[in-house]
């Protein structure tokens, strides 16, 4: 009996063993998930039904739209914007449903509206999702007409923000003098899984310059890392100024001047680089800007001026790249249903 005793106390103690390794406790943890992944913003859709295919004149029906984040970025309260453009010779009136997080733009509107949403995040992995209803009235159609053809357009108009954050390496001996192995060496970077965002970095190009030449026209001690940043708009909506929102949203006439801005600032560790740009700033208290052409653009960004560079005599080591691009973003869609006069 003996025998059969110990085998059963060692069949229980590895019983425990592993319900303890496999229960999750502390010894292993929950692993961080990568939620800045993607190209997408915010996407959008008429839930199914909405508006119903066919509807008689002075009929009241529902036009509703899910929107979701699909990315990393979260949109503060009362920022993203939806309207919603009809035929006014062929409605009678749009109503807004508001309520929660969602009201109207304007308050003499009821075709815009206003809200927030979270993105994905380690606490909120799929983003926040809302649903927007309008209730719409059918006008009447033309005397010689049996039906008409009407659409909903519903334009989508909000901020959003991309971060890039990746290791680079300071390479200190471009020319491979030095004898012993390096801890890194310089290369360029290739981003292909999108920030969480539509507007990404797509690749960085590094390069080591020397620093200037000393006054006695010797070589300096010292480099100056250059960046040069691939940007583009992934996304199949159009890049507005960030700021202008509610205006392109809300109203019938944006200003050309606005498209396809981006607000850019790069850190190397802690320190802000400065970067060149093409644009000419009208306003110098603006943080500087791009603008794509053809959906991209190439920012190219070095230490300040004024700054001594990093010294040759450091071994090459790893350091922080933070890249931010703030915009706006706005997509639109559209929905078909038709008005028939009511039966005799």
């Amino acid at each position: 009996m003996k025998p059969k005793t110990n085998f059963t106390l060692i069949i229980i103690t590895l019983s425990l063993f592993v319900a303890a390794c496999t229960s999750g406790g502390t010894s292993t943890g929950t692993a961080e998930v990568n939620y800045r992944v993607g190209t997408s913003g915010l996407s959008m859709q008429f839930v199914k039904n909405t508006p119903p295919q066919k509807v008689f004149e002075g009929d009241t029906f529902p036009a509703m739209i899910s929107i979701k984040n699909n990315g990393a970025y979260s949109i503060p309260q009362d920022s993203a914007y939806l309207s919603l453009g009809v035929e006014r010779d062929y409605t009678r009136a749009i109503q807004l449903q508001a309520g929660g997080r969602v009201s109207k733009a304007n308050e003499d509107a009821d075709s815009s509206a206003k809200f927030n949403l979270d993105g994905r995040s380690q606490i909120n992995s799929p983003g926040d999702e809302e649903v927007i209803s309008y209730s719409i009235q059918a006008g009447k159609i033309d005397p010689q007409s049996e039906t008409h053809t009407s659409a909903l357009i519903a334009t989508l108009c909000y901020p959003y923000e991309t971060i890039l954050e990746s290791d680079v390496c300071i390479d200190t001996d471009v020319n491979n003098l030095r004898p012993g192995k390096k801890v890194c060496s310089q290369h360029d970077l290739s981003f292909g899984s999108g920030q969480g965002a539509p507007v990404t970095v797509t690749r960085i190009e590094t390069r080591m310059l020397p620093n200037e030449i000393t006054k006695d026209n010797g070589v300096s001690d010292r480099i100056n890392p250059q960046f040069l940043i691939y940007v583009e708009n992934i996304g199949s909506g159009l890049v507005i100024k960030q700021g202008t929102e509610k205006e392109f949203c809300t109203k019938s006439s944006a200003l050309y001047a606005n498209y396809n801005q981006v607000y850019v600032n790069v850190f190397l560790s802690n320190d802000e680089l400065e970067c060149q740009i093409a644009e000419v700033k009208k306003d110098p208290n603006d943080p500087f800007h791009i603008k794509l052409k053809d959906k991209k653009d190439i920012i190219r960004c070095n230490l300040k001026k004024g700054s001594q560079g990093i010294t040759k005599n450091l071994d090459n080591y790893l350091s922080p790249l933070k890249v931010v691009l703030k915009y706006g973003y706005s997509q639109s869609m559209a929905a078909n249903y038709a008005i028939q006069k009511p039966v005799s």
